[in-house]
């Protein structure tokens, strides 16, 4: 475990009150097992209460009051079919601002399409682009929204689910470690997807 994975793991330990110890955290791969492992260490406070479905009806008010309510706006939506490319940047801020929650930030593919997904010198592809975020779906957004803005939309006092240990996971990999939140899934190893040392 390098300097970064020990730093990451003592804000998650703060976070949420618990102590991980060093054989468990040695063996921790994947964001999917670090949210595991955590969730294994909490007390779960179970509800009805549905939260992506809340932040979900939240998105989709948002959108409508782009007057986008001719468009049918589910969670399998394209985020590109909703919004057109002239005015994305200022119906994003608009989103935003009537959400009152933090949105992933656009990328430069997001704005053109037709860039490269790799920055090229001399015609070799170097450096990844960052994921556009419009190529994603409303479920996912809803994911990312919950993540950026775990401390509005989760008690953490109360965790219900272990999804929502995995958004804070998510959100707390984003904001420490400055990886944008449309690049982290729960898949993803912490070391060579992230490149968290």
């Amino acid at each position: 475990m390098g300097l970064d994975s020990v730093e990451l793991l003592m804000s998650v330990e703060d976070k949420f009150g618990i102590r991980i110890e060093d054989s468990e955290a040695e063996k921790i791969a994947t964001v999917q097992h670090f949210a595991d492992t955590v969730y294994n260490k909490i007390i779960v406070n179970p509800t009805d209460k549905c939260l992506t479905q809340i932040i979900f009806y939240r998105i989709r008010k948002a959108f409508q009051d782009l007057n986008l309510t001719e468009l049918e706006i589910r969670p399998n939506s394209k985020i590109s079919d909703l919004l057109t490319q002239s005015e994305l940047k200022t119906n994003w801020n608009r989103l935003e601002t009537e959400l009152e929650l933090k949105l992933p930030e656009l990328v430069a593919i997001d704005f053109n399409p037709k860039l490269d997904s790799h920055v090229k010198i001399f015609g070799i592809k170097t450096i990844k682009r960052n994921t556009p975020v419009t190529k994603g779906t409303i479920r996912e957004l809803i994911d990312w929204t919950i993540s950026l803005n775990f401390e509005k939309t989760i008690d953490i006092q109360k965790i219900t689910n272990k999804y929502e240990v995995e958004r804070i996971i998510s959100g707390i990999i984003s904001e420490n470690m400055g990886i944008p939140i449309a690049e982290i899934e729960l898949r993803h190893t912490i070391t060579n997807d992230l490149g968290i040392d």
